[in-house]
């Protein structure tokens, strides 16, 4: 079963943000992730926290737009830091390399 993409944004300063992502990153909702990573750059977000806490699953477009939303972030002298993956999708994110292009928060 499909579980619907929600996106929270939350301001953390002047060029700060957080973007928690709560359901599926995926081929449906990947552009909708893009949409949101785009307004926020729009805002002046140049540093962004993508917190994974609530998502429950990622696959290869999710990931993509992951890797999409870094590179975009970088090309502006901004960054991305990828928070809080549970177990699936962490391990997800390893097996793919992904966690060692995008920069990782440690765990807590």
């Amino acid at each position: 079963m499909h579980v619907p993409l929600r996106l929270r944004e939350t301001p953390n300063g002047t060029h700060e943000c957080t973007l928690a992502v709560a359901g599926e990153l995926d081929l449906a909702t990947a552009v909708q992730f893009r949409t949101a990573v785009s307004a926020l750059m729009g805002t002046g977000c140049r540093h962004l926290v993508v917190d994974l806490a609530e998502t429950t699953f990622i696959d290869s477009s999710g990931i993509g737009a992951l890797v999409w939303a870094s590179h975009r972030l970088r090309a502006t002298g901004g960054d991305l830091v990828v928070s809080n993956p549970d177990d699936r999708v962490g391990q997800t994110l390893r097996l793919t390399g992904v966690d060692r292009v995008l920069a990782m928060a440690p765990a807590h």
